[in-house]
């Protein structure tokens, strides 16, 4: 069975395609070569994780299939899109988690060719976007321009062995949109930005795909095939939301330059979905809100709600929070509104765990 997202067929949005639950990976297989021929794409250069061996394995191409080194980085990616032009490759078919579908993001844009986006995990809001996550060498994690995907198809029946680590990182991220868009709408009353319309209207429409589900027993909604289109539903809506706006805007604020800076200090301590929703209670906290609520939210997801759960010391907290508005220059938020000094920092943390 196949249902279509007919909602985003749209000419400035990728096509999105949901394989539904009642097939199987083979069959999934299957009809993602029949929606790549229906695209007119013979040549491809298929990039897939060891997750994503059985989806690509219909794929009809004269070239070779790659597979990412495990530390694949932007020098990795600039080498695959030159490896793609020279191959006369006509797209870039991307099987696999956040980082096998950023490489190939970046690799497409180097090499002036399509990219098809075919996650095996719901981990980010990335999978649609025209943003790459990928360290440069010897580096952390940066954001950079990229490329949004002409197709996206994402297979329940994968999608249901996917870890649930992985899962809980994909609602982390979505439940910092709402937050995401307050320090949008904080920076447009300082007249540094102005709010897209239909970016904003699909950023809210992304959390409240999944709002109904925050209550659940995570381990339980991600055997659930329902859930699981729900969580995809939200993370391409996201993603379309950063297309209509051009940049990461409409998802990203204060609590992503949180997780940038783990990554920039003390390189990653969890998945980026679960770092996000932990910098939410930064946010939530300097808005005046119910900081202690969404804790226990966050306890209930299996997400992080305190430095100790990623490791963290009180120390590794303020140099993160004094960091953290040097992450994305240009972007301002409420940790650049606030302006926390060292003191500053320690009075933040202390309200926020006692």
């Amino acid at each position: 069975m196949v249902d279509r997202v007919d909602r985003f067929d749209r000419k400035d949005f990728p096509q999105v395609f949901i394989y539904g639950p009642q097939g199987d990976e083979q069959g999934a297989a299957e009809d993602l070569a029949r929606k790549l021929a229906d695209l007119d794409i013979t040549a491809p250069l298929v990039v897939k994780s060891t997750f994503g061996e059985a989806l690509g394995a219909r794929i009809k191409t004269p070239l070779p299939h790659v597979v990412p080194v495990p530390q694949a980085n932007q020098e990795w990616a600039a080498t695959l899109g030159s490896r793609t032009r020279r191959s006369g490759a006509d797209a870039i078919i991307a099987i696999g988690g956040g980082r096998c579908l950023d490489v190939a993001k970046l690799a497409a844009a180097r090499a002036g060719v399509t990219v098809v986006a075919v996650p095996t995990q719901l981990s980010h809001d990335g999978i649609c976007s025209p943003v790459a996550v990928v360290p440069a060498q010897g580096a952390c994690g940066e954001s950079i321009g990229a490329i949004a995907p002409r197709m996206v198809y994402l297979s329940i029946p994968t999608l249901l062995s996917s870890p649930l680590e992985a899962v809980r990182a994909g609602l982390g991220d979505l439940v910092a949109n709402p937050l995401a868009l307050r320090d949008w709408a904080l920076a447009a009353d300082r007249g540094l930005e102005s709010i897209d319309r239909r970016a904003w209207d699909l950023s809210v429409e992304s959390f409240d795909s999944i709002e109904g589900y925050l209550a659940a027993d995570v381990a339980e909604s991600a055997g659930d095939a329902r859930f699981l289109m729900r969580l995809a539903d939200g993370l391409v809506l996201s993603g379309m939301a950063m297309v209509c706006a051009g940049n990461s805007r409409p998802a990203s604020g204060g609590e992503h330059e949180i997780s940038h800076a783990i990554d920039h200090l003390f390189g990653g301590r969890a998945l980026h979905g679960a770092q996000v929703a932990f910098g939410c209670l930064i946010s939530t906290e300097l808005y005046g809100g119910d900081t202690q609520g969404f804790r226990a939210r966050l306890a209930q997801l299996g997400l992080p709600q305190h430095p100790s759960d990623l490791s963290l010391s009180e120390d590794d907290m303020v140099k993160i929070l004094l960091a953290a508005p040097y992450m994305r220059p240009g972007r301002f938020t409420v940790l650049e509104d606030t302006d926390l000094d060292e003191g500053g920092c320690r009075a933040l943390l202390e309200r926020i765990w006692d």
